[in-house]
């Protein structure tokens, strides 16, 4: 058969293997398939351990542990704990213990919580946990919380809020804020909140404000303010306002901007340009029009040059280019050579080079050469110059020498061997 068991990370480590594909070996239900009896375990096990190849061998005692019926389970795990290869042990174990989860969770799980704290109870759990939720959420909870402490009921408890923020967040949320002190709450907590908010971000938003300060609570109220815009732009801005702290402004609303611009960009840009204070104002339109310039790159470049504020102007115009340029160099090139004379066009000459340098030089190099100021347009022609002319030295030569660039420096960036980037 075409099965394929992935082993947790710490098995491959230690066996030096990356997959295990399984050996289904002779049925070991009714024998449907074939005249002979089914086979003991103990037959099958001997068979999977006489394999030569060590590979062969995991992949028997892998394969064999996937057949097992309910009933064997109890007896074969207590064989593998006989004499033998740890690796054998580690490999038939994990996968014997994954199927009792399989057919039975509650007892499997009864079994992983009485094993030694390590690795292999920890693995093992999550693959029981989320089966055992399935079957039966109350019970499920019931048995964690009585787990003895350490790594595992840790675990155990993250693995299970997971579980049930799928089926029922709010109730999650009830049993994680039930739990006793020393286990997991706030790192269970956020489980559930990354699940829930971008289902229910208005919802879920109550919750993820009364989050204590820190870098989770921003990210989740960054999280909240862009799911909820959306959907509902006015209501997450709405809600943005309400928040206790003045910097929880920093995080959300360039959220919001975000998924705003992704469905009106102009409507996103223009509430931003009245947000204050300035630092916020900047940051938020220019998360606006880099959004808005992933879809219509033109617009967004025209309302940047018509801009209210020059800083806003020069800025924004840079933020477009280098979203615009890497996937249409000649494009932009051509908005920005159609500027008019002044700062914002010296500006935008400036951000086209370096956006495009790595791409197209000689477009760089073309479109820089018309700077103004001598100096800034020998800094801004030089790497252009480069790396155009150790990838197409003749053309970049040509073109070179009808500048009026001193000849001093033509002569130099001529003998100084090409050194490309890439």
């Amino acid at each position: 058969m075409g099965h394929t068991i992935v082993l947790p990370r710490y098995i491959r480590r230690f066996i030096g293997l990356t997959f295990i594909p399984a050996l289904f070996l002779a049925d070991v239900g009714s024998g449907a398939e074939t005249n002979h009896p089914p086979q003991s375990f103990t037959v099958r096990w001997n068979q999977a351990r006489s394999e030569q190849k060590l590979d062969d061998r995991l992949k028997a005692l892998a394969g064999l542990a996937q057949t097992l019926s309910l009933p064997e389970i109890p007896a074969a795990l207590q064989t593998a704990e006989g004499p033998g290869p740890l690796r054998e042990q580690v490999v038939f174990t994990e996968a014997a213990l994954k199927r009792w989860a399989e057919l039975a969770p509650a007892a499997a799980f009864a079994r992983i919580a009485e094993l030694p704290e390590g690795m292999s109870k920890v693995e093992t759990l999550r693959s029981v946990v989320p089966a055992y939720a399935r079957q039966s959420l109350p019970d499920a909870a019931a048995a964690v919380v009585k787990m003895n402490p350490g790594r595992a009921r840790n675990e155990a408890v993250l693995l299970l809020a997971e579980s049930w923020a799928k089926d029922d967040a709010k109730a999650a949320i009830q049993w994680v804020n039930g739990l006793p002190e020393g286990f997991p709450k706030a790192a269970a907590l956020r489980k559930v909140l990354y699940i829930w908010v971008p289902v229910d971000p208005a919802g879920a938003a109550a919750t993820v404000r009364t989050l204590p300060l820190g870098a989770p609570r921003n990210a989740l109220l960054a999280k909240v303010a862009g799911d909820w815009a959306a959907r509902d732009p006015a209501g997450a801005i709405h809600w943005v306002k309400t928040l206790p702290q003045e910097s929880d402004q920093a995080y959300t609303l360039p959220m919001v901007a975000l998924s705003w611009a992704d469905a009106d960009p102009l409507a996103a840009a223009d509430f931003a340009l009245k947000l204050s204070p300035p630092d916020l104002r900047q940051q938020v339109v220019l998360t606006a029009v880099e959004r808005w310039t992933t879809q219509d790159p033109q617009q967004a470049f025209a309302w940047c040059v018509q801009a209210p504020d020059e800083a806003l102007r020069e800025s924004g115009l840079k933020r477009v280019l280098d979203v615009w340029v890497p996937a249409s160099p000649e494009m932009a090139g051509r908005c920005v050579d159609q500027l008019p004379a002044g700062p914002l066009r010296e500006s935008a000459l400036g951000g086209y080079a370096e956006a495009v340098r790595q791409w197209n030089p000689e477009a760089g190099a073309r479109l820089a050469l018309k700077t103004a100021d001598p100096v800034v347009r020998e800094h801004r022609v030089e790497p252009c110059f480069r790396l155009w002319l150790a990838w197409d030295p003749d053309a970049a030569r040509a073109c070179l020498k009808a500048t009026d660039l001193p000849e001093e420096l033509k002569n130099r960036w001529y003998s100084e061997s090409p050194d490309p980037e890439f």
